[in-house]
């Protein structure tokens, strides 16, 4: 069983205006790119992760095109919810509506063959910083992310939330479970040249091998293939579909 990851797919088969085709020339028709490589490496018992911006959707009538088109793709898809994601419903209504071979994270875990998934979103944070990691138009404003006074304490406060439930969804997992554990989170657990973060902190001391998670666009070309990687037993896998030129990205297998 192999374990894939790709990230932020941005569908948007149910709200067709909000098509992706407008952020550059590498986005038209992207979902077919990312169909067409997915089929060629992906089997039927292997395992994808997609942690975050999976659909435009606001609804969840509007999202389930998008869900019934990951469904048909091989594999199991386990799916995490990103700051794009305002379809996303209860866990209980998750439980009842996605399709068969969709498993979700929130605030549990989900056990499949050798493998154990578990994670949260997470969230902006002045802990540690990822400016450097983007190719920023300075005419666009400032950069998404940067705040200041009043603004800052309530990013800090979501981001503790988000600590909080990363440690329940650890907590959900039985202590004697052997499984080989991997996090997803939405936006990064930490920066790119692998400073030490709160949260890296708590995925070591869970026994964490793999952490997957996107969010992260228009990388500087210089850092393509370099950011990230291994710290402290834990390898930290970006894997926002655009920075993996829309092909599903090998994690680990056993």
């Amino acid at each position: 069983m192999k374990v894939f990851a790709i990230s932020d797919p941005h569908l948007s088969f149910g709200v067709p205006n909000k098509s992706m085709d407008r952020f550059g020339a590498e986005w038209v028709n992207h979902p077919a790119k990312i169909e067409k490589n997915w089929r060629e490496i992906v089997g039927e018992k292997d395992v994808v992760l997609v942690p975050g911006d999976i659909s435009w959707a606001k609804k969840l009538p509007d999202v389930m095109p998008d869900l019934l088109w990951l469904d048909k793709l091989p594999g199991i898809k386990v799916i995490l919810n990103g700051n794009h994601d305002y379809w996303w419903p209860t866990a209980t209504i998750l439980e009842r509506e996605l399709p068969p071979s969709l498993r979700f994270v929130h605030n549990n875990h989900v056990r499949i063959g050798p493998f154990l998934f578990f994670g949260t979103r997470l969230w902006d944070t002045s802990e540690y910083s990822l400016f450097d990691l983007i190719e920023w138009d300075p005419k666009k404003g400032e950069i998404p992310g940067l705040k200041s006074g009043q603004d800052l304490e309530t990013q800090e406060k979501l981001y503790e939330r988000e600590i909080q439930r990363l440690k329940l969804s650890i907590t959900s997992i039985p202590r004697e479970d052997s499984a080989i554990r991997i996090a997803l989170t939405h936006y990064p657990p930490l920066n790119h040249t692998l400073t030490p973060s709160r949260v890296s902190g708590t995925l070591e001391t869970a026994g964490t091998k793999h952490t997957v998670f996107g969010h992260l666009h228009s990388i500087k070309k210089e850092w393509i293939g370099k950011a990230f990687g291994k710290l402290n037993g834990v390898t930290y896998h970006l894997t926002a579909c655009d920075y993996l030129d829309f092909i599903p990205k090998l994690i680990c297998e056993a």
